[in-house]
Parts: structure tokens; C-alpha cells; sequence
């Protein structure tokens, strides 16, 4: 658990450094992100493609970790990416499952899509960050689009408009990245 905490603290100290290299504090445009007042709790819960990510936190007792002030950034699946995993995550024992695939989707900081690029750009075409769970998430594009891609090798493209809110940002995914440590 001690190596856990190490993790997740130099993945914030990354990521804090990622942000940070950001020049383009005024983005204009349409690509520009709006940022709310409200929570990512709350962004999630409005949110008519990512219930289910929603109803897993709700159940899970974790929304209240996403309604306080720590930044986080959550690659959010969409509900079509859940519908297609081959996990019953309705049944009573599935509780387990649902927080593992919540923390493999969690990065510790406030992070866009425009942040994530720019590093891309600076780097060698790809950018890794450690979520909260075991899984390292990579980065690179395609083209125009935002590639990720898990440790397992699970690789998904942001899907839909990134919500940034008072906490941190949710940005839609339309697959679920490494949701157990059983390869699906």
C-alpha cells in the first residue's frame, strides 16, 4: 500500500509539472473548455452518456472523494463502452470490480485535452501518467484524434467534450481501460 501512495504522489508531481509547461493559458477557440463551478461529482451526474460511471461511484461510495477540492481527472467510459464489457456489474458481488475499473480511470490532477496535446507535442509523441489504481495510461494522437492506451494494452479515443469543473476535469472515453487484473 506504501509504494501505492508513493505512486500516486509522483504521479500528482508529474502531472503538476505537465500542467504547469501549459503556455497557453488564454486557449481561444472553439476546442477552448468551458470550466464550471460545479464538482466532478456533479458533471458526472448530469451527464447523459456516463451514468453508469456515475451510478459506480454513487455505489461505491466514492462521489464524495469527487465533490471536495483535491484535482482530479477522470477518463470517463461512456455508457455504450460499459455496455460492450464482458462484466456483470450490476450484481451484488460486483462491488470490488466497480471501485478497480473506477481507479484505473482516475489521474490525480486538473488536466484538458489541450494540456494533454501540448505534452504530446513536446515529447516524443506520447505521454504516460500513472492512474490510481495500478495502471499507467499512454497518450499519443492519431491524427486528430486523442489516443489512450492502458498498461494491458486496451486502447480507446476520447469520445465526446471534455467537462471541466471546479475539482478537476471528466473527459469521455468510449472504452474501459484495464477494468480488472484478469486480462478481459
Amino acid at each position: 500500500m506504501k509504494i501505492n501512495h508513493i505512486l500516486v504522489a509522483l504521479a500528482a508531481a508529474g502531472l503538476f509539472t505537465l500542467t504547469a509547461c501549459n503556455s497557453d493559458s488564454d486557449i481561444e477557440g472553439e476546442n477552448a473548455e468551458q470550466v464550471s463551478s460545479e464538482t466532478l461529482a456533479a458533471l458526472l451526474q448530469r451527464s447523459d452518456d456516463l451514468s453508469v460511471m456515475s451510478d459506480i461511484l454513487g455505489n461505491a461510495g466514492l462521489q464524495g472523494m469527487f465533490d471536495g477540492n483535491a484535482p482530479y481527472t477522470i477518463f470517463a467510459p461512456t455508457d455504450a463502452a460499459f455496455s460492450a464489457l464482458d462484466v456483470a456489474l450490476d450484481e451484488e458481488d460486483a462491488g470490488a470490480a466497480r471501485v478497480a475499473i473506477v481507479r484505473e480511470h482516475i489521474v490525480p490532477g486538473f488536466m484538458s485535452r489541450e494540456d494533454i496535446e501540448a505534452a504530446i507535442g513536446r515529447s516524443d509523441g506520447s505521454v504516460e501518467m500513472q492512474t490510481m489504481g495500478s495502471n499507467t495510461l499512454s497518450f499519443s494522437m492519431d491524427g486528430d484524434k486523442l489516443v489512450v492506451t492502458s498498461s494491458d494494452g486496451t486502447q480507446g479515443t476520447i469520445s465526446g467534450d471534455v467537462m471541466s469543473g471546479a475539482n478537476g476535469s471528466v473527459i469521455p472515453i468510449d472504452t474501459v481501460l484495464k477494468a480488472m487484473d484478469d486480462p478481459r
